[in-house]
């Protein structure tokens, strides 16, 4: 499996393009196309089998329907309880960021999103990955997990040393549940989180003991 991540918008959400060629058929995913599309592109060897959001946040979509429509047959898959209505990740974009929302211009139908062609659901298979259903940063949130390739993609859900705010319309007391879930996982994991550096399951374990135990 190769991984590269590109760090996409104001939040620096982390978009990760993998490849995965073990499978019969290629699978080339890009997962949460948070913005800049000429970025995510430049990372691409060949077009994508697939677009996955781990969630709908705002800025983890801000590039999806571009990237859809450079590339219509790739696949988009989010989780089954996921919000995707335009209006509600408008809602929450101009909750986060306030005043600066209408200084930067933005209005509803920069917020447009085409129509999934997957919902995941627990322990779905999709390329490499396992689903694991992970609410409380928001109410549909998934990780992708591969167990053969030692590898965790994260969303929003668990950060280094962190986990994801529950502020827009999300859960603490789910959340706590999902990233003890996490945890649980093999500690030789390796973790691609939605925002800033990678980390290990042991590496979280070992912070979050005193805790979430």
């Amino acid at each position: 499996m190769n991984s590269k991540c590109v760090r996409t918008g104001l939040f620096q959400t982390n978009c990760y393009v993998v490849e995965d060629n073990s499978a019969s058929e290629p699978f080339v995913a890009v997962i949460d196309p948070g913005d800049d599309l000429d970025l995510i592109e430049a990372a691409l060897d060949t077009a994508p089998s697939h677009i996955i959001l781990t969630h709908t946040h705002f800025d983890h979509v801000g590039a999806l329907m571009a990237l859809h429509t450079k590339y219509p047959s790739a696949k988009i898959a989010l989780g089954e309880h996921e919000n995707m209505n335009p209006e509600q990740v408008f809602q929450e974009a101009r909750y986060v960021l306030g005043s600066s929302f209408f200084m930067a211009g933005l209005k509803e139908s920069d917020f447009d999103l085409p129509k999934p062609d997957l919902l995941l659901k627990e322990g779905d298979s999709i390329g490499p990955f396992t689903v694991l259903f992970t609410p409380g940063h928001s109410t549909g949130s998934i990780c992708l997990y591969s167990e053969q390739h030692h590898v965790l993609y994260s969303g929003d859900t668990l950060f280094a040393h962190s986990y994801g705010r529950t502020d827009i319309n999300g859960s603490q007391s789910q959340i706590i549940q999902s990233v003890r879930r996490l945890l649980a996982l093999d500690p030789t994991t390796v973790v691609y989180p939605g925002h800033e550096g990678i980390t290990s399951i042991e590496a979280e374990r070992s912070f979050f003991k005193n805790y979430l135990f």
